[in-house]
């Protein structure tokens, strides 16, 4: 695949875009202006902004019958309707204050994912929590991370891949529906910029966005990268696999720490045809 550049395809349209994810019974992209507490909807050339009851909006995932999980700044939310207006609070995940939500995601099996940090990125402050779709139980799995941030699993989903900015590591760990991650190991260090959001495609490689390293990276499942994907702008933030046939990588970028007048483009949406698709969109199931 090589050296790509991805065009935009939104006006700036958030100030910190974050948590992509591909709507597939609406056909359409959501993701959060996380400070602002919105989840912003693309659907064709339209955005539509829709606010939390949070300052924080940090991440949004489908539910399977309907309906999403919202997760806020120190709380989970659910809606029976996909216009998140039935929305309401139900779980903390982390009673300490000075400890917010980030990034989430869904396993493979219908289980909820979010991760937290400490305001001012304090070390180890920050823990990866699932949510059990049956008990609705807020469970710890992952603990002493900076900044947990963009997770993802692989097409056979024994793996499980996450990502802590605040130590610039995407690790890999073995995985089981049972036992939960296990076997953590470095999958990449290095690199410009930072991680932060990732996805995988269906072949197995884990695109990863490098926050202020103007690009997005693909690694091969050894870790090797294979592609990399250009944007016009410094500070992308996350990515997913989207449209009818899933062939399509979402990018979206952030103005955080920026000057006004800096980088016009960032803090839009931006798309590359890769030639690769992505994995259908995992839901939660509860």
């Amino acid at each position: 695949m090589g050296a790509m550049r991805a065009e935009r395809v939104t006006g700036r349209v958030s100030f910190h875009g974050e948590g992509p994810v591909w709507w597939e019974r609406r056909r359409y992209l959501r993701f959060v202006d996380m400070f602002a507490g919105d989840v912003l909807t693309l659907d064709g050339d339209t955005v539509v902004r829709t606010p939390v009851g949070s300052r924080v909006a940090a991440a949004i995932r489908p539910r399977l019958g309907g309906g999403a999980i919202v997760a806020r700044e120190h709380d989970l939310a659910i809606s029976n309707l996909d216009d998140l207006s039935d929305l309401a609070g139900f779980a903390t995940v982390d009673a300490d204050p000075g400890v917010r939500c980030n990034d989430g995601g869904c396993d493979p099996d219908g289980g909820f994912w979010i991760g937290t940090l400490g305001y001012g990125f304090p070390a180890g402050a920050g823990t990866l929590y699932s949510l059990d779709a049956g008990s609705l139980r807020v469970r710890p799995q992952v603990a002493g991370l900076t900044i947990s941030n963009g997770l993802g699993w692989s097409p056979d989903a024994a793996t499980m891949y996450l990502n802590d900015s605040g130590t610039s590591t995407t690790w890999a760990f073995d995985y089981d529906p049972l036992e939960g991650p296990t076997g953590r190991r470095e999958f990449a260090t290095g690199g410009p910029g930072v991680p932060d959001g990732l996805c995988v495609d269906a072949a197995g490689g884990v695109w990863v966005a490098r926050y202020a390293g103007h690009v997005v990276q693909r690694h091969d499942p050894d870790g090797t990268v294979s592609a990399v994907v250009e944007l016009p702008c410094s500070r992308p933030t996350a990515c997913c696999f989207g449209g009818d046939d899933l062939g399509t990588l979402y990018i979206t970028t952030t103005r955080e720490g920026l000057a006004e007048d800096a980088e016009p483009e960032a803090g839009s949406v931006f798309a590359v045809r890769p030639g690769v698709t992505g994995l259908p969109t995992a839901g939660f199931a509860g």
